[in-house]
């Protein structure tokens, strides 16, 4: 099945949970449940982000400020397509002012593992890529104090990071952080990331981040570029070129990193980690009819992949709710380099809210 999340918020439209999709058979493109996720009432979904499968759960980022979570359900069993809610694997330490954050935890947006016990995630209103220790079972987690890379201590070795910091921000005193200590800020030539503003908040920042060969890539969306830090050490490596438009989404799949960017698709050979340099090239797809999907206005969220020969690509149109949302679409991989993406055919249209990230989960039908 592929499951969906949505820009979602308060808005009428907004879509609060996971929608899941029938990927096989006579059922194909059918909309299984448009409530994938099953939470207790303790517990409040909005603008939800990045999905991962590890640990034999699924983890979600609750996006939305007022959360600012990541949790974690349990697979179901087929043919189920409800994932029951587990546990909070970390959340925000907030102050006694509203929407103002102790830690790096705010605002969350991407989710990468790297084992059954590390993980790592972006956070927008921090502007940090926080690493989290993952407990015995996957259903809790810790930042531990200060700064987790041992690159960034040794660089500034009186510096001041919010607690679980991996990358840094060129800009640490951001509007919503309420912090003891002034966050350091780190040059970009040492890893730091952009940040931009508008109004006196924060309006671009750290966005998706992904894992291979050793390799921690984040988007850069205010520099329009993709940052590689080594996993061993936190070590800023380098960047990619500047792009046209912020990079916002990351996948991998066959040997290649793929980078949604505006309405552009990217696409790098993964660096080794004795090589770790990465060269892009556009390979943006063309829908297969400009009347549902207008390419030149569109963006392209975060696609997924089922096995190396098909992706799905979320079209968006819309920036939450019914404004309009966007689409799905469907296209063969080819096995050629850099890869096309070719035979495009219309999955999901018409939809009500913005999609924002696709995960195609193997185990449901």
């Amino acid at each position: 099945m592929l499951l969906v999340t949505f820009h979602g918020g308060s808005g009428v439209s907004g879509i609060n949970n996971v929608s899941a999709y029938s990927t096989s058979g006579d059922s194909y493109s059918t909309l299984l449940t448009a409530q994938a996720l099953d939470t207790p009432e303790s517990v409040t979904l909005s603008e939800l982000r990045a999905m991962f499968l590890a640990n034999n759960m699924l983890y979600v980022a609750n996006g939305a400020k007022s959360q600012s979570t990541v949790l974690a359900f349990a697979l179901p069993a087929p043919p189920a397509s409800t994932f029951a809610y587990a546990s909070t694997l970390i959340g925000p330490t907030l102050s006694s002012t509203k929407d103002h954050f102790k830690t790096s935890i705010a605002h969350p947006f991407g989710i990468v593992f790297e084992d059954e016990a590390t993980c790592f995630v972006s956070n927008q209103d921090t502007n940090v890529v926080s690493g989290v220790t993952v407990g015995p079972g996957g259903l809790g987690g810790s930042l531990g104090h200060g700064c987790h890379s041992d690159y960034l201590k040794k660089k500034y070795p009186k510096g001041s990071f919010l607690d679980g910091t991996y990358v840094a921000s060129q800009v640490g005193q951001l509007p919503d952080i309420d912090s003891h200590d002034i966050p350091t800020d780190v040059d970009a030539d040492f890893g730091g990331l952009g940040v931009s503003f508008e109004h006196k908040k924060v309006k671009n920042s750290v966005r998706d981040v992904a894992i291979a060969n050793g390799v921690l890539f984040v988007c850069d969306e205010p520099d329009k570029v993709v940052s590689l830090d080594a996993l061993a050490d936190g070590r800023y490596i380098g960047k990619s070129i500047a792009l046209p438009e912020g990079p916002t989404h990351l996948a991998i799949n066959d040997g290649g990193l793929y980078i949604s960017a505006g309405s552009n698709l990217y696409w790098g050979q993964l660096p080794q980690s004795s090589s770790p340099s990465l060269s892009l090239q556009a390979i943006t797809p063309l829908p297969s009819s400009r009347d549902e999907v207008k390419h030149d206005t569109v963006k392209i969220g975060g696609i997924a992949f089922d096995g190396a020969s098909t992706v799905y690509i979320p079209y968006q149109t819309g920036t939450g709710g019914n404004n309009p949302g966007g689409s799905i679409y469907r296209y063969s991989v080819g096995s050629q380099t850099p890869p096309a993406l070719i035979d495009g055919a219309a999955f999901a249209t018409s939809l009500t809210d913005t999609p924002e990230f696709l995960l195609y989960y193997s185990g449901g039908e």
